[in-house]
């Protein structure tokens, strides 16, 4: 028997595009261990209790008389045994199953690699975004080490968490929330980006670590976004409008895998840049509206076809190490990748300690900036940026 949802807003985003250009959006996850350290039986039994233990990630999309919904389809984890001779040819497999995954629009959810080298073997995770969303990652992260049992998560767990987030997804498009969106993108209509669907793929640029002062608190994440909008406006000369996601998930349903998120948008100053209060007094605004589909947002203006300047996310990273059923394994950061759908730019800020790293990649076709250009500037803003936070102060000169 078939069980079928309506898809989410991110879901259906998600879905449409990659009926549009062909290409699903994955996240790929890469796990390192000692070479011939992880049995392949034994990790085909974690990936598939994974698999069947989240109703999610045996879910595919279907399109049928013009409604898209998401079809529980169990069948399994996709896995595979592949032999490198070094590292260079491993992640060149890699990126062939990654690419394999998001051109395969008809399978499941998930699918994995082990690709052992003489120096290392690597889990190779690869999910489709379209069924999870960051607290997802960590849950599966999680489930590595101790997997679920088959009937871990029953659907109509699952069922009932999506049916919560679909009736909040459609209170929010009635509250006041598209009324302050449509105003916020009218201030800069003659300058909104481009429509775009596709992206060219690329290496992920990592640029040199930003120090956070000493007497820093509260969260990165506005000065991130500031430094980015005032990088973009030094390569474009124009204001950016610039998406990230946004969590929102019902603490309900903390344990459910699934894409409970949404995009948000934050619209640069149509006149002369922000200054950092402004900018900070603009974005605490556009949260309080945090909760409207992003659909319903991209439809309140002719000329905004949801398409942006950039996409960023921000990562706080503790310790990588996983556990693989039983077995120590590192997290390795991807070093290639494509654009989100919709952004010639993605930008990839890790916090670890005291420093902030960024990771960009660019589609250089679609602008007139260099990667280089725009991370050099970005770094030198966020700089800026905190060191101007009150109370802040460089490590050489605290007390």
């Amino acid at each position: 028997m078939t069980y079928t949802l309506p898809l989410m807003d991110s879901q259906l985003r998600f879905a449409l595009t990659a009926e549009r250009t062909g290409r699903r959006l994955s996240v790929p996850l890469v796990f390192r261990a000692p070479p011939s350290t992880l049995r392949t039986a034994v990790v085909d039994d974690v990936v598939q209790s994974i698999a069947s233990g989240n109703p999610a990630l045996s879910c595919r999309v279907g399109f049928s008389r013009g409604i898209t919904r998401q079809e529980w389809q169990p069948s399994g984890c996709d896995f595979a045994e592949l032999a490198a001779p070094d590292s260079e040819t491993a992640a060149e497999q890699t990126a062939a199953a990654v690419d394999d995954f998001e051109t395969s629009l008809d399978e499941p959810a998930m699918a994995a690699r082990l690709i052992r080298t003489p120096d290392a073997d690597d889990l190779l995770l690869i999910l489709d975004h379209t069924f999870v969303d960051e607290q997802s990652l960590l849950l599966v992260k999680s489930q590595l080490a101790t997997p679920p049992r088959p009937d871990g998560t029953p659907w109509s767990r699952y069922e009932a968490a999506v049916e919560d987030r679909l009736a909040f997804e459609a209170a929010a498009a009635r509250g006041p929330g598209p009324a302050f969106w449509s105003e916020r993108l009218g201030t800069i209509a003659g300058a909104l980006p481009a429509a775009r669907l596709t992206s060219r793929s690329g290496s992920i640029i990592v640029f040199p670590a930003v120090e956070v002062p000493h007497g820093f608190s509260g969260s990165l994440f506005p000065y991130v976004l500031l430094a980015l909008h005032g990088a973009l406006r030094d390569v474009s000369g124009s204001p950016a409008v610039i998406g990230y996601p946004w969590g929102l998930r019902n603490p309900a349903f903390p344990d459910v895998v699934g894409c409970f998120m949404n995009t948000v948008i934050s619209v640069g100053a149509a006149g002369s840049p922000d200054t950092a209060d402004d900018f900070l007094d603009r974005w605490f605004r556009e949260i309080d509206h945090a909760d409207v589909p992003y659909s319903s947002v991209a439809a309140l203006e002719p000329a905004f076809s949801g398409s942006v300047s950039a996409f960023i996310t921000l990562e706080h990273v503790g310790d990588r190490t996983v556990g693989i059923a039983g077995v120590p394994a590192v997290e390795i950061p991807s070093s290639h990748g494509y654009p989100a759908p919709g952004a010639p730019t993605e930008a990839v800020v890790v916090a670890a300690g005291n420093e902030v790293q960024l990771r960009l990649i660019v589609d250089e076709t679609a602008v007139d900036y260099h990667a280089a250009d725009l991370g050099d500037r970005w770094c030198r803003r966020l700089g800026e940026a905190l060191a101007g936070f009150p109370g802040s102060s460089s490590p050489d000169r605290a007390t």
